[in-house]
């Protein structure tokens, strides 16, 4: 009991100071970035992932299944616009080069977000990435790249194991019809409780230029989810009370998806600042990789640079204020000379 007690406290103390450091590091500008890049990279990746996951399971099965999550979020106005530009930003066959570049832009949209995210996530750490150079930006939308197919292979499996469940369904609606609904229920929570946790795990792990243990990142992504669960719930609310949608008329959808991706991204963000203060809890040996350094290096050099700038804009005070005194001493002595 006393130990309960301890970790309790504990726990609460993370959430403490993880709240603080959510607040000092702006969440909300950084969402408000991450949902404007989000706008323009959902349909690309979305085609992606429905590609991914299709090449296994059909792109309708696909296409259908992430409508009708989506649609639980947002509703299904909004779910259905973003079908909409899946299809509309669909990649054109009839041309060989339109479909080379069309496939580029595709990764390029489709990864913009994760980027976006990635440099959040260094920031949270405290890092910087050093210089960029070609080779690092090719690992880091390779990176970005990565993090979509994971949501493709996730999607996927979470197919997989709704089909086993639906079949396991239908058997113990035989026997025992009166359960069926609860364990039905209570199966498809916990699928969803760890696909999204581990996404979230993965966000946390791979994004961030830090050296980082997988088991350092679980805490965070549990918290996460369930946060993120408990928001579902109620933004769905919120916008069923609010109905935010005859506010904005015929722009309510892409108001709908910004609003939804803006709230998401405050939460992964508190997410990962709980997962720094674990990490610090427990004294976990976290560094930069060899592509990132601790941000305060970079930080000394803009305080020296602007320091050096400083140095020169009052050396050109200094000077015009020399003139003007000269230019008023001139002007005296010939008053006084008159």
């Amino acid at each position: 009991m006393p130990d309960i007690k301890r970790k309790t406290k504990t726990f609460f103390s993370l959430l403490k100071r993880a709240y603080f450091s959510w607040d000092r590091n702006d969440p909300w500008a950084r969402s408000a970035t991450i949902a404007y890049y989000a706008l323009f990279s959902l349909p690309s990746l979305l085609i992606i992932v429905v590609t991914v996951a299709g090449y296994f399971w059909g792109q309708e099965a696909v296409q259908g299944r992430i409508t009708k999550e989506i649609g639980e979020f947002i509703g299904m106005e909004a779910a259905n616009s973003i079908e909409e530009m899946v299809a509309a930003a669909a990649l054109d066959q009839s041309s060989t080069w339109a479909l080379v570049f069309g496939f580029f832009f595709l990764l390029f949209g489709a990864t913009g977000v994760f980027f976006q995210l990635k440099a959040a996530m260094n920031n949270i750490w405290n890092i910087a990435a050093k210089k960029n150079n070609v080779k690092r930006i090719v690992i880091n939308r390779i990176i970005s790249l990565g993090m979509v197919f994971v949501l493709g292979l996730l999607l996927l499996i979470s197919l997989i194991i709704s089909t086993i469940l639906r079949a396991i369904s239908d058997y113990l609606a035989k026997i025992t019809p009166g359960i069926t609904t609860f364990l039905l229920d209570l199966a498809d929570f916990v699928l969803s409780f760890t696909i999204i946790m581990s996404l979230f795990a993965s966000i946390f792990k791979w994004l961030p230029d830090v050296k980082l243990r997988w088991k350092t990142t679980y805490l965070g992504a549990m918290l996460t989810t369930a946060l993120f669960l408990i928001a579902e719930y109620l933004i769905g609310f919120y916008f069923g009370q609010s109905d935010p949608a005859s506010v904005y008329g015929g722009a309510s959808s892409v108001v709908l998806i910004l609003l939804w991706v803006y709230y998401t991204c405050l939460i992964v963000f508190f997410g990962a600042e709980f997962t720094v203060q674990y990490a610090l809890h427990k004294k976990e040996k976290v560094e930069p990789n060899e592509y990132a350094e601790p941000a305060i290096y970079q930080e000394l050099q803009r305080l020296e640079s602007k320091r050096g700038q400083l140095i020169d804009e009052k050396r050109i005070l200094d000077t015009l204020q020399s003139h003007t005194d000269k230019d008023e001493e001139e002007k005296k002595n010939q008053e006084s000379e008159k």
